[in-house]
């Protein structure tokens, strides 16, 4: 049985080969191997790696350990080759014309060619054909969201494409360099995904992990400019004039919301110079993070404000000046001195809160080498539930309108960031697969070059198959909808694939409707639709027999179960302060805490990266318990 979820589907964007028509060679019978993995005479570290794994899951799979030998190799036995052996260099240089991330999957006769523009894209081609050929999942990182078949014989079956991205950039952030078990897991997910850029400051040396699976094509964070390239707590002592003038005076902010002089031209030499290190430490990056410290506290400096244009952004009651002009001025002169010392490089900024607004192009143009983000940021330019392209949202319609003015001036090309989750509504659940797979189809569609999800790198539960979903779409934005999220349920939920895309199916009926002006999610957050989610749910752990699927409802179980509690908490809070009910507001606060510790409970039975409580106590029970200190003062 299948649920439609998304809507129409669209065909799959895919490049197929011709193929000849020959008897399927058998690389495995009977779990004895009947083939060999081939590898260049010379082979990198990155190719070896990728003969490791095909090997490894054809073991798995079949319990055969098919040899890996380096050419020249007898033509006895059926070949997997991968990377640049000799019958594939040809095809490679056709590859490369296209894109550094295209591959081919190509029967060649008896033989299988798995081969990439670079060693990267030869990975995601043993990856490609291990599960569109074989049967393989990777549903989110470690071994409890991956699938694998077994069977005792392969054959291989004819098959000629050739693949590369619609989306040149594509992050989402659990590619991090910190060691530790979940963190190797998410970066194993992430390339097997095809995730292509990583989270963080560009290290001096790749990680051995991250140096095996081929490295980034660039390493991204929105507000790690500052803290590395000219670090507060090393240089405002002796440079206060480097930093903002904030109130009267240089000012060095607490939890890296330092921001910079940004007309000092000292400054902008130390910047372009850093920068300009860091690529010739990491040449592979294509670009690097030029983003603005979070917050509000910019320079207020003649020579700062002098070049801004004197709009207004407006952030609830509070008004602050767009600086849009002299941000993108800062950013330019950086790009001008990186493009004469190291062409071809990019740096990308972005458009968020006061510089989201594009300037007036007759006065300021981001350069060549300059590219945009734009962030679908709060409070003005972001709704959470319903997609980029809904009739009748403000938010929307204004985060589009500004979409539409960077694209139309931003020749290195515009990159969107969109929150999954934001920190407002942290591991609430919010399964939302139809959603982020609109707003990307979209996104290519106006030719944005790149994508990223704000998630959190341990945070999946119900948030997983969003990441999943991110990753499928920006590779390929045509990709079929409905059976993408069919698919991900009948691997991930077997026996309760059906209740589980009901489950998904209610939430995202929820999103279409909710109350268009929201600050989180709470507004599809209601009784009746956790209620109706929650009847699914609890069908599917009724039907759940294996101890995978077993593991997997636990995730979304407890990322869910929080969100019973939270929201419930949400609404008795908002009663609690319409009313001005002091003890209600207190019941609410309890039920938030309560959330936190059911968290934590899970989280020492074992380890379920499905929620993050102290979010919701430090975002709301902190805002709610001023407000209960307000009803219980005492009248004057």
């Amino acid at each position: 049985m299948r649920i439609v979820i998304c809507g129409l589907s669209l065909a799959l964007a895919v490049v197929f080969l011709e193929v000849r028509s020959v008897e399927a060679a058998t690389i495995v019978a009977d779990g004895r191997p009947t083939a060999r993995i081939v590898l260049p005479a010379q082979p990198t570290a990155t190719e070896r790696f990728a003969a490791e794994e095909l090997a490894g899951y054809l073991a798995r799979i079949s319990g055969a350990t098919l040899p890996v030998e380096a050419e020249p190799s007898g033509e006895d036995l059926p070949r997997i080759l991968v990377g640049r052996v000799e019958p594939a260099k040809e095809e490679i240089e056709k590859l490369s014309a296209v894109d550094p991330e295209a591959f081919v999957v190509r029967s060649l006769g008896q033989d299988l060619m798995l081969a990439g523009a670079t060693d990267r894209a030869t990975l995601y081609a043993v990856y490609d054909f291990l599960e569109h050929e074989l049967g393989c999942r990777w549903l989110g990182p470690g071994p409890d969201w991956e699938t694998v078949p077994r069977r005792a014989t392969i054959e291989l079956p004819e098959v000629g494409r050739r693949q590369s991205p619609a989306m040149k950039y594509r992050f989402l952030r659990m590619t991090t360099t910190q060691s530790g078990t979940w963190n190797e897991h998410a970066l194993s997910w992430a390339v097997k995904e095809k995730i292509n850029i990583a989270s963080g400051w560009p290290p001096p040396e790749l990680p051995e992990p991250i140096a095996i699976r081929g490295g980034f094509r660039a390493w991204m964070g929105p507000h790690l400019l500052i803290p590395n390239t000219l670090p507060p707590e090393e240089h405002f002592a002796e440079h206060p004039e480097w930093y903002a003038l904030v109130g009267g005076r240089r000012r060095m902010l607490p939890n890296d919301r330092t921001q910079l002089c940004t007309t000092n031209p000292e400054v902008v030499e130390i910047v372009a110079r850093r920068l300009g290190e860091v690529f010739d430490g990491r040449s592979e990056m294509d670009f690097i993070a030029m983003g603005q410290a979070d917050g509000t506290a910019f320079c207020e400096c003649e020579r700062c404000t002098a070049l801004d244009s004197g709009e207004i952004w407006t952030s609830g009651s509070t008004e602050r000046p767009v600086i849009t002009r002299r941000w993108l001025s800062f950013v330019n002169a950086v790009a001008r001195r990186l493009s004469e010392t190291h062409p071809g490089k990019k740096v990308y900024t972005l458009a968020y809160h006061q510089t989201f607004r594009p300037p007036d192009p007759a006065v300021i143009r981001p350069e060549p080498n300059v590219m945009i983000q734009v962030v679908n940021s709060r409070p003005n330019y972001v709704c959470f539930v319903h997609r980029f392209e809904a009739d009748g949202c403000p938010r929307h319609e204004a985060f589009r309108n500004g979409l539409d003015q960077w694209l139309s001036v931003t020749p290195a090309g515009v990159m969107v960031y969109e929150y999954d989750p934001h920190s407002t509504f942290c591991a609430m659940p919010y399964p939302a697969a139809c959603k982020f797979i609109d707003d990307i189809r979209y996104l290519a569609r106006r030719g944005v070059i790149g994508y990223e999800g704000q998630s959190a790198p341990s945070i999946w539960g119900t948030y997983g198959i969003n990441h999943y979903v991110i990753a499928k779409t920006t590779w390929d934005p045509n990709v079929d909808a409905e059976r993408l999220v069919s698919d991900y349920c009948e691997h991930a939920f077997g026996e309760a694939a059906v209740p589980m895309m009901r489950f998904f199916n209610v939430i995202d009926r929820a999103l279409v409707a909710a109350d268009h002006i929201t600050d989180g999610i709470w507004t599809y957050m209601t009784a009746d639709v956790m209620a109706s989610a929650r009847r699914h749910l609890d069908e599917a752990h009724a039907l759940a027999h294996d101890p995978g699927v077993k593991r997997r409802l636990r995730a979304c179980e407890i990322g869910f179960h929080y969100g019973e509690l939270g929201s419930q908490a949400w609404r008795t809070a908002q009663e609690a302060i319409a009313r001005k009910d002091a003890d209600q507001l207190a019941g609410a606060i309890d039920l938030a805490r309560q959330a936190a510790r059911y968290c934590d409970r899970e989280q020492e039975k074992e380890p379920h990266y499905a929620a993050a409580p102290g979010k919701l106590i430090t975002v709301h029970v902190r805002q709610w318990q001023q407000q209960l200190d307000k009803l219980r003062k005492p009248p004057k």
